[in-house]
């Protein structure tokens, strides 16, 4: 018996293509079909309540900022129940520091959904924390201090820092900026960075990305830009980069296969 999936309308560009953006937080274009399961894709559904917690000072100005950024058709989604839509149905999927914050052994799996719903040649866009690139700095911050370069010691620090403070942090981002009563509401129902899902729950290179793209299906793997890619017209969408070509999350990988 095929598994039950709930109904959802699908959106399309002018020119008839379906684009889904999966575990989107708060980067997005509208005209995507975008999935998430942060607390702004459910409170964008419920502005009422949005606007009281703002009165009262409970959401800060800059969070409701964000919010209004955030596509109101948005789908509140757990994506470890499997993605939501039909086989062959969308002509790019993409997501985007999403994938590392699964475990390893899962991560198969949810790209097997991405190949499922994914129509023949049609193309998948993943973007990573660049795990050599990460060592790389790591690896020159040592070798500057073997070369007796005691001024390295700070970037040493902010390298070992990149690498493991995603993998072990206990705050919820963002909360330690918020009043001291808003951090106890929100460690009180979100928990710590680990039940909120932030925590990196892996690392991958260019090469281990592709073979595992490989594993599930996917064919024809490239390393791409924030600015380059075979989806027709990715510029105009500034997913990876703002409109004035400045880099979205700089130390990323980007890699892109088709079905």
């Amino acid at each position: 018996m095929a598994p039950f999936r709930p109904h959802f309308d699908i959106k399309r560009l002018k020119d008839g293509r379906a684009m889904i953006n999966l575990g989107c937080g708060t980067r997005m274009h509208w005209a995507w079909n975008n999935i998430d399961f942060s607390p702004y894709a459910r409170l964008v559904h419920h502005m009422g309540v949005a606007n009281i917690l703002r009165s009262v000072g409970f959401l800060s100005e800059k969070r409701f900022q964000r919010l209004l950024r955030v596509d109101p058709q948005i789908l509140f989604w757990d994506l470890r129940k499997g993605i939501p839509f039909n086989d062959n149905t969308f002509d790019v999927v993409y997501h985007s520091h999403f994938l590392e914050h699964l475990d390893k052994t899962d991560a198969p799996v949810f790209l097997k959904e991405c190949h499922r719903i994914l129509k023949w040649n049609g193309i998948i866009r993943i973007v990573l924390p660049d795990f050599q690139s990460l060592i790389n700095q790591y690896m020159s911050a040592i070798s500057c201090l073997e070369n007796g370069d005691r001024f390295a010691l700070h970037q040493l620090q902010k390298a070992t820092d990149n690498l493991l403070n995603p993998m072990v942090r206990k705050q919820i981002a963002g909360t330690q900026q918020q009043p001291f009563l808003v951090q106890l509401v929100e460690r009180f129902i979100r928990g710590h960075a680990g039940n909120a899902g932030e925590l990196h729950r892996w690392m991958y290179d260019k090469y281990s990305i592709a073979e595992l793209l490989l594993s599930v299906g996917f064919n024809d793997i490239r390393t791409e830009t924030p600015t380059t890619s075979r989806i027709k017209g990715w510029d105009e969408f500034t997913l990876d980069h703002e409109e004035t070509g400045t880099i979205y999350k700089r130390g990323s990988l980007y890699i892109e296969g088709k079905k």
